[in-house]
């Protein structure tokens, strides 16, 4: 038997458990950004997707607290520009910290001792020791909800990636194992992606040999 429910006739705050209950787990974007006198944004997100491969790009969703943008949204939405850097749980202490609402006077690298270095393309810094750091630009921006509980939907082109060299092979297949990454679960609870496995999909032609279209090649390309 399931329980249905209907977020209209919910409260904000029970969307809100059941979203970030059911959604899961959902991969952590260690976010850094700059405001428009160069002060250091750092703060985790993980309404986070990639949402294109051939041009390359993801999805990011920051929101509001006490009714006002948060500083990384802020600063988003006005240079366009941010970096992704991957969470190990290596990084979770210091990335726990950048998670504290500061004024948007406080760099959180400096509170969280966390050493940053340049980008190549935008002007937010990489976070150093993260394994995987993605410089991106804003292609798209969509607001989501009403006040007091804005959103921006950020859709960004990347740009560039820096893979930590024993993580990426000659043909570009990441050690996805290797990344142990962090991700994100409901309330305070966490994840590591650490026993990844592998599934073939299966050829519709074979599980359905008598249908008129099985004896056709297939119209879409393979992925390797």
């Amino acid at each position: 038997m399931h329980i249905a429910l209907d977020p209209a006739a919910l409260s904000p705050e029970a969307c809100h458990k059941l979203t970030i209950g059911t959604v899961v787990p959902r991969p952590i974007a260690w976010t850094s950004s700059v405001d428009e006198e160069g002060l250091v944004n750092l703060a985790p997100f993980s309404y986070f997707m990639a949402c294109h491969s051939y041009v390359p790009a993801l999805a990011l969703s920051i929101g509001s607290r006490a009714g006002r943008p948060k500083d990384s949204r802020a600063n988003i939405a006005a240079s366009g520009e941010f970096v992704v850097n991957i969470v190990t749980r290596a990084l979770l202490p210091a990335m726990n910290i950048t998670a504290a609402d500061f004024p948007p006077d406080v760099s959180e690298p400096d509170v969280a001792g966390v050493a940053l270095l340049p980008s190549v393309k935008v002007r937010p810094p990489r976070v150093a020791d993260s394994p995987i750091q993605i410089e991106c630009r804003v292609m798209h921006a969509l607001d989501l909800g009403a006040a007091p509980r804005v959103s921006t939907l950020f859709v960004a082109q990347i740009l560039m990636w820096h893979i930590r060299e024993d993580l990426l092979d000659s043909s570009y297949k990441v050690d996805q194992a290797g990344i142990q990454a962090v991700a994100r679960m409901g309330g305070p609870f966490y994840a590591v992606a650490q026993d990844p496995f592998a599934l073939q999909i299966p050829d519709w032609r074979q599980l359905l040999p008598q249908h008129p279209l099985a004896e056709h090649p297939p119209l879409t390309e393979s992925r390797p």
